[in-house]
C-alpha cells in the first residue's frame, strides 16, 4: 500500500492524492508500505518515495544525473536521439510507454522532440508531477522551453495506446531489467522501483500495441547481449547500439511492407 503524508505541504498533498488516487497517510489506520513524503530543501520541498529504508528517492529535472545528461550526454549524436529516427520535415512526436524515473523523456524533450510520458505506477507518476512543478519555476529559458515539450499522462500503456485518438509517431520502450550494480544511485532506484512494481510480465502485451498504433517506429531499449521482447511473428528491423545498451527499432513500414505487421 501507498500513501501521502499530508502533514507538511498539505495542499499539495491533498492535490497528489486526488489527482493519482492516492490515500492520506492522516486518513490511514495502518502503516503503509511505501510512504511518499515531503523534504524541505533550500529550494522548497521535494516529494520523495520511501520505504521504510535510508534512502528515499525522487526525482530533480534541475540538477543532478538528469540535468548532467541534458547538457553534456551528446546531444542529437547520442544514440538515445538518433534511435528515435526523423521524419521529413520534423521531428516525430514520441510516446515513453515507461516513463519511469523520466530521465530518457527529458533527454528527447532537450532535443525538441514532443514526449508524452505514460506512467502506470502511481507512487512514480507522483513523483514526476512534483519534479515537472518544481521545474516549471526554474528561470532557466533553456529548461523551460524542455518542459514545454513534456506531457505526463498516468495510465496504463497498453491500454493508452489502444484507445487514444492521437496520432502517435513513435512509441518508445524501456522494460524494466536487473540493473548491474555500479553505482549506487541506480542501484537504490531500481531496487525499490522493483520492490514496489514487481517483475514486469507484460512487455510482450506493450509491444504489441506499441507494434500497432506507431504511424513511424517502436524502439525498445535492451541491455546489451539481451533477447529482444519476445514477439511471436515480428523482430527488430534493425538496432543502434551503445556500450552497455541497445535500442531495437522496429521501422513500421518495413514490417508492414514485409506482410510481417496487418494494417
Amino acid at each position: 500500500m501507498i500513501a501521502i503524508d499530508d502533514k507538511f505541504c498539505p495542499e499539495s498533498s491533498h492535490l497528489i492524492a486526488e489527482t493519482f488516487t492516492i490515500p492520506l497517510l492522516s486518513q490511514l489506520s495502518e502503516i503503509p508500505d511505501f510512504l511518499l513524503s515531503w523534504k524541505e530543501t533550500d529550494e522548497g520541498h521535494i516529494l520523495e518515495l520511501n520505504d521504510g529504508g535510508k534512502s528515499p528517492i525522487s526525482i530533480d529535472f534541475l540538477a543532478g544525473k538528469k540535468a548532467h545528461r541534458r547538457q553534456f550526454g551528446g546531444g542529437k549524436g547520442q544514440p538515445l536521439v538518433r534511435a528515435m529516427g526523423q521524419l521529413e520535415n520534423t521531428l516525430p512526436n514520441v510516446v515513453d510507454a515507461t516513463a519511469g524515473m523520466g530521465g530518457d523523456s527529458y533527454v528527447l524533450a532537450s532535443q525538441g522532440f514532443e514526449v508524452t510520458l505514460i506512467e502506470r505506477s502511481q507512487a512514480v507518476a507522483a513523483l514526476l508531477f512534483d519534479a515537472l512543478q518544481r521545474a516549471r519555476l526554474s528561470e532557466d529559458s533553456e529548461i523551460l522551453q524542455t518542459l514545454q515539450h513534456m506531457r505526463l499522462v498516468h495510465s496504463d500503456s497498453a491500454q493508452y495506446l489502444r484507445q487514444t485518438a492521437d496520432q502517435v509517431d513513435v512509441v518508445y520502450m524501456d522494460p524494466m531489467y536487473p540493473h548491474k550494480k555500479k553505482k549506487a544511485a541506480v542501484k537504490k532506484e531500481m531496487a525499490m522501483l522493483q520492490k514496489m512494481l514487481g517483475a514486469d510480465t507484460d512487455s510482450e502485451n506493450l509491444l504489441d500495441a506499441a507494434l500497432h498504433k506507431a504511424t513511424y517506429r517502436v524502439v525498445v531499449k535492451r541491455p546489451k547481449g539481451a533477447e529482444p521482447v519476445f514477439h511471436p511473428t515480428i523482430q527488430p528491423s534493425t538496432n543502434i547500439s551503445s556500450p552497455n545498451t541497445r535500442y531495437d527499432i522496429y521501422s513500421i513500414k518495413a514490417l508492414k511492407a514485409s506482410g510481417q505487421l496487418s494494417e
